[in-house]
């Protein structure tokens, strides 16, 4: 995938200096070259970090839009929880039909294609090991996670998949043309319902509710199709491939999905991305109000393992 930035540039995905947040100097931070994203060196989320270190990685994140921490070999599932908990209240899912295995008693997710470990789930009700097109967390929910971490546990080989990619949103409405800016401002889109979405992706809890229930497409969900960051108040072109269906209030239904998919196929732009190759331990972060990630499948033969955890809930306006 193409990116944007020169490589050695020291400005975030916001526009900020890497130097104008006024890090700790145990802090070091390189922006990764791609259109967004930084890579924090020095920093081990299991020890017992001063403050400034914290509010240092809170700051990055919000500027950067998605920041990498590698080695992270000592971040056991009960502090990945309480680093979490830095960036908001933990988030849940609580329809139901898309609740995901826990590892242990955290509020920590496990996404493997091979979870058979005592106290998980058989692989059909984790992640099926397929493609995900790009989407921003959980946006089926009128109230969505703000920041979500991916700490990998097992990976397999880049060159045969399980890459992650993610994409700048802000850039992508920037370089909007100025009819289309004026066209979209205010209007909101209708994402596909949790059953569906998690229908879509194979989750057995959702199998047994379409099979009791029937499929039911409509949600009541409506989002902004330009969402703004309250941190750094610029604009975001909050739309995704898993979840959007149509634009409203463009004219008929149809209309509304034409203009859904063209604005789509905008944010997925590859000069908008960031592709990273996952290393055991790399611990990923990123802010799901400007920012959508995709990622490669992988040969169902071999193991991925990831731990999730999610942050922060907010309204987008």
């Amino acid at each position: 995938m193409s990116a944007t930035l020169a490589t050695g540039s020291d400005t975030l995905m916001s526009g900020v200096r890497v130097a104008d947040l006024a890090l700790p100097d145990q802090m070091e931070v390189t922006p990764t070259g791609g259109s967004l994203g930084a890579i924090v060196h020095g920093v081990d989320l299991a020890d017992d970090l001063p403050g400034e270190v914290i509010g240092g990685l809170l700051a990055v994140l919000d500027h950067a839009g998605m920041m990498i921490l590698r080695g992270q070999d000592r971040l056991t599932p009960q502090r990945q929880s309480e680093v979490t908990e830095w960036f908001g209240r933990p988030f849940f899912r609580d329809t139901g039909v898309d609740n995901m295995a826990m590892v242990g008693r955290t509020p920590v997710q496990i996404l493997g294609s091979q979870a058979h470990d005592e106290g998980d789930v058989p692989a059909a009700d984790v992640d099926s090991g397929g493609d995900l097109v790009p989407h921003s967390d959980v946006q089926d929910y009128q109230v969505t996670p703000n920041y979500t971490i991916l700490h990998a546990i097992e990976v397999v080989p880049g060159s045969v998949g399980g890459n992650t990619y993610w994409a700048n949103l802000y850039q992508a409405y920037d370089e909007l043309d100025d009819e289309t800016k004026a066209l979209i401002e205010g209007l909101r889109w209708m994402p596909a319902s949790t059953q569906a979405t998690a229908y879509g992706v194979g989750m057995q809890s959702a199998k047994a509710s379409v099979s009791r229930d029937g499929l039911s497409l409509e949600s009541p969900v409506r989002h902004p199709v330009v969402r703004t960051h309250p941190v750094t108040r610029r604009k975001a072109l909050w739309v995704s491939t898993a979840f959007t269906v149509r634009v409203e209030g463009v004219g008929d239904e149809a209309d509304g999905k034409r203009l859904a998919k063209r604005l789509k196929t905008h944010a997925n732009s590859e000069r908008f991305s960031y592709h990273h190759a996952w290393s055991p331990h790399d611990v990923v972060m990123w802010d799901n109000r400007c920012v959508n990630h995709w990622r490669e499948g992988w040969p169902a033969d071999t193991r991925r393992t990831m731990h999730r955890s999610q942050a922060g809930s907010a309204r987008p306006f």
